[in-house]
């Protein structure tokens, strides 16, 4: 036998063997492999689910062949099959609670959305194998209920000094048990404390009992534990701490009334009205009518508009969840006075008048009177200073009780014994009392004859059939009636003139058609008590004569300012302006211009033409018209030239000499001119430089830290230099430009202000007036002493040496010869080489020495030198014969 035959017979006798085991072990009890069954999860046969919680329970196929289970569901305790959610499908609302759901790999879950009682009992879950097999597994679930917190607000108020239980009703099954905390600590029953069933019953409340109480409950069986904290916040009964017994609001305006209570919580207010128990927090309310409001909050009752029937009683109720209490307060209403009448009268002069005036209010206003526009006010009786005035006061059983159903309260009466006509006017009834103050105009009405004091016209002026206006006010009482009259002839007829008005003012106006309309016009006024009149010439009015010279001021290449000499005879009316007529030389007078100036305005004519030669004249102008042509002059314009000198406009400008224009900034100025004559040639530009300047006795030195700026524009009058240094004067240079060349500058110097937000840096050309003051003073010190010095050494000399000035003098007096004995008792010196008279000699020693001035007598020269070291003088002194002095 072959290697293959014997593999082959190998295998099968292996393959034998092996059927043989497998067969043996069925039959002598080895495992065989489990059939198909379903397995639920969680695998405890009994399931415990709270009430009202989700639960889930899992059949899970435990098969070879997935394919081949059929028919997998859940059957609940009432035998129904638990329907399936099907993507999403709406269940029945009976199964709604409780539903099945297929999930990946061949579970199927049977959800229960919110545990119940009912849902107690036997769940079977079921499925058939193969079409042969029916294979099921069933799991019981018993419910329970979780701890709940039946009745337990967590926030409780107790009244204070009252017994409160605590409420906490739990219910659980199986039943739980409860107890209390209060700030981690246990609470038993005690005498302030009882643990019951349903709460904790607090005995006699304190503000102590206020905290977080804790209430716990526990079922052992289940292993639940839940508790709930509530807050407890003791209620204390409201009581009044501030309140009002009485006070008084004035009528028609606002008032507030306050009631302040403590309580816990703060007590909610409102106010009541006594006698109408109308509750004046309400906005409805017949009483309130908007005039009442109650900050419920605050207590504060507010009144918008005090009306009298306000007064009276109104309570204060403070409320709270522990109590009400109220209180009564007394309103009472000050009327404010009124001035009910105030009567005019109506005197001539010399006769008594009498104003009387009437007035309401509560309490009873006193009376004053004062004269319009013055706040002094006259005294009750006759006036100190006046007693033609007096003021008497009127008992109210005098008067009558009522003006127009107002009740009077007070009355005076104002009385001016034989008036005058100063006494005419305007007088002021005040009536005062707590609740304000009231006026009331009276007129007292002094008549007396016509006067013209306030008509100032006396000549009036008119030309040309011109009409003028002449008008009279005569001042009168009563008003008096103005009649016109022309030299003495009545002209209220005539129908040239017109009349406006007849009094107490009257205007005629007149058109002079004919020279008998000039003349004297007058106005008559009369009244009941006399006659008054009033003059006013009307004059013809002419031109005015010839300009009497026309004097030239300035004179450019384009431009002439002249001065004038008005005419001798202004014609009556006052100059209204000037004019010029010129012409070139060669033309006529007919081609000539025109210019006319108004008066007191400059008189500039511009735009001649340069190096030509122009004839001119003038005349005057007033309301009637110009004069003629006069005052002829002659004048050839310059060449063109260089622009005229800028004219710098400044202000501020202060020193001795008011040369320095101070800046308002520290670091800028603005530079404003005039636009110079160009004499010529248009200007171009304008070239701006400033310098850092200081004043030396030459004048104004500047600094070379110099600007220049150059605007490139003939318009331009002002240009603003920035960036200059503090607390610095300034050298300001301007020149015009044209095609001609520069003009001569126009200067400034300018000081900045002080920066007062830091400290300058020095600078030598910042303001030095300090600096100067202290330096002057110093000198004038040294100056001071070396003259005292030299004094006293001159002094020594002539006592000691008999030399010196003194000496000089007293010497040159006695007429002695001095020369040998002045000479041997001083020092000697080599005469003087030069013969100019009042000669210094200096001499350096080892030390700085000072001059001296020679003296001589005669024909001796004496030669004084003073060394001097700071700290000791030491003279000397020599003597030259035959020297000059």
């Amino acid at each position: 036998m072959d290697t293959c035959g014997r593999g082959r017979l190998g295998a099968a006798a292996v393959a034998v063997v092996i059927l043989v085991i497998a067969t043996a072990k069925g039959s002598y009890g080895v495992p065989e492999m489990p059939g198909p069954m379903l397995v639920i999860l969680p695998s405890q046969p009994v399931q415990t689910k709270a009430i009202g919680k989700n639960a889930l329970l899992t059949c899970r196929p435990n098969v070879e062949d997935i394919d081949l289970l059929q028919d997998l569901k859940w059957i609940s305790p009432d035998g129904a099959t638990v329907e399936r959610d099907n993507e999403g499908q709406e269940l029945s609302d009976l199964k709604k609670n409780m539903y099945t759901e297929v999930m990946p790999g061949g579970d199927l879950v049977l959800i229960f959305r919110s545990v119940t009682e009912r849902d107690s009992g036997n769940y079977t879950c079921t499925a058939t194998y193969a079409n042969t097999d029916h294979i099921k597994k069933s799991v019981k679930i018993e419910t329970i209920m979780a701890i709940t917190f039946v009745d337990a607000p967590e926030e409780q108020y107790p009244i204070l000094g009252t017994s409160y239980k605590v409420k906490c009703e739990v219910k659980a099954n199986p039943a739980p048990i409860v107890d209390w905390y209060k700030n981690s600590e246990v609470i038993t029953t005690d005498d302030h404390y009882v643990v019951d069933t349903d709460g904790l019953l607090i005995k006699n409340v304190t503000e102590s009992d206020d905290g977080i109480y804790n209430c716990r409950a526990i079922v052992i069986k289940s292993g639940e534990l839940n508790d709930r904290n509530i807050r407890v916040e003791v209620h204390v009964p409201p009581t009044f701490q501030e309140t009002v017994k009485s006070m008084e609001a004035v009528e028609g305006q606002a008032t507030s009334l306050t009631c302040l209570a403590a309580g816990k919580p703060p007590p909610v207010y409102s106010w009541i009205k006594s006698s109408t128990k109308e509750d004046l927090s309400n906005p409805t309310s017949p009483s309130s009518a908007g005039r009442f409001s109650v900050d419920k909050n605050t207590g504060v009752l507010t009144i918008i508009s005090v009306h009298r029937e306000d007064e009276g009683e109104l309570k204060c109720v403070a409320e709270n969840a522990a109590g009400r209490i109220e209180h009564t307060a007394k309103l009472s209403v000050v009327v404010p006075p009124r001035v009910l009448s105030l009567a005019n009268d109506s005197v001539a002069a010399g006769q008594n008048g009498n104003i009387a005036c009437r007035a309401s209010g509560v309490p009873p206003p006193i009376i004053h009177f004062k004269r319009f526009g013055s706040q002094v006010r006259y005294v009750a009786g006759g006036q100190p200073e006046d007693d033609h005035i007096y003021v008497e006061p009127v008992a109210i059983s005098d008067v009558d009780k009522f003006i127009e159903g107002e009740e009077i309260t007070a009355g005076a009466n104002f009385v001016v014994h034989s008036a005058l006509r100063s006494d005419d006017g305007l007088y002021v009834c005040v009536a005062e009392n707590k609740g304000g103050v009231a006026e009331r105009l009276g007129h007292l009405t002094v008549e007396f004859a016509p006067s013209f004091a306030s008509t100032p016209l006396k000549q009036a002026w008119s030309w040309h059939n011109h009409p003028v206006n002449l008008t009279c006010l005569a001042e009168s009482i009563p008003n008096a009636t103005i009649t016109w009259w022309l030299n003495e002839r009545s002209i209220e007829n005539d129908a040239n003139v017109h009349k406006l008005g007849n009094g107490p003012q009257s205007t005629l106006t007149v058109t002079p058609y004919d020279q008998k309309y000039y003349g004297i016009y007058k106005c008559r006024a009369s009244n009941v008590h006399g006659d008054a009149d009033h003059e006013i010439h009307l004059r013809e009015a002419h031109r005015p004569s010839e300009v009497l010279q026309a004097k030239l001021e300035v004179i450019t290449a384009t431009t002439i300012t002249f001065s004038f000499m008005g005419p001798k005879n202004d014609g009556g009316l006052p100059m209204r302006a000037y004019a010029v007529q010129y012409k070139e030389e060669r033309k006529t007078w007919n081609e000539a211009l025109n210019k006319t100036w108004l008066v007191d305005t400059p008189y500039i004519l511009e735009g001649l033409e340069p190096q030509t030669s122009y004839n001119f004249r003038f005349a005057a102008k007033n309301d009637v018209g110009f004069g003629e042509w006069s005052a002829d002059e002659h004048h050839t314009m310059p060449k063109r030239s260089n622009p005229e000198e800028p004219v710098i406009l400044s202000s501020g400008l202060s020193g001795s000499e008011g040369e320095v224009v101070n800046s308002p900034y520290a670091y800028n100025y603005e530079l404003r001119w005039k636009i110079p004559a160009d004499n010529g040639e248009p200007i171009d530009k304008y070239d701006i430089k400033f310098c850092p300047a200081k004043k030396t006795n030459e004048g104004w030195k500047e600094s070379d830290k110099c600007d220049t700026i150059e605007i490139k524009s003939h318009d331009h009058t002002a240009h603003e230099l920035q960036n200059l240094q503090a607390n610095t004067y300034y050298k300001i240079e301007l020149r015009a430009h044209n095609g001609i060349g520069y003009s001569t500058p126009g200067q400034i110097i300018v000081k900045t202000a002080r920066d007062h937000s830091s400290n300058t840096a020095s600078d030598p050309y910042m303001k030095e007036e300090n600096t100067a003051l202290s330096s002057g003073i110093i000198i004038g010190i040294v100056i001071a002493a070396l003259l005292i010095v030299l004094i006293i050494i001159d002094l020594s000399c002539c006592v000691v040496n008999k030399a010196g000035l003194l000496a000089m003098i007293c010497l040159k007096n006695k007429k002695e010869p001095i020369d040998q004995d002045i000479k041997n008792e001083c020092r000697e010196q080599e005469p003087l080489k030069s013969n100019n008279s009042n000669k210094y000699s200096v001499h350096d020693e080892e030390m700085q020495r000072t001059e001296a001035p020679l003296i001589a007598t005669e024909n001796l020269k004496r030669d004084t030198a003073v060394d001097f070291d700071f700290k000791n003088a030491t003279s000397r002194t020599t003597f030259v014969k035959n020297s000059a002095v």
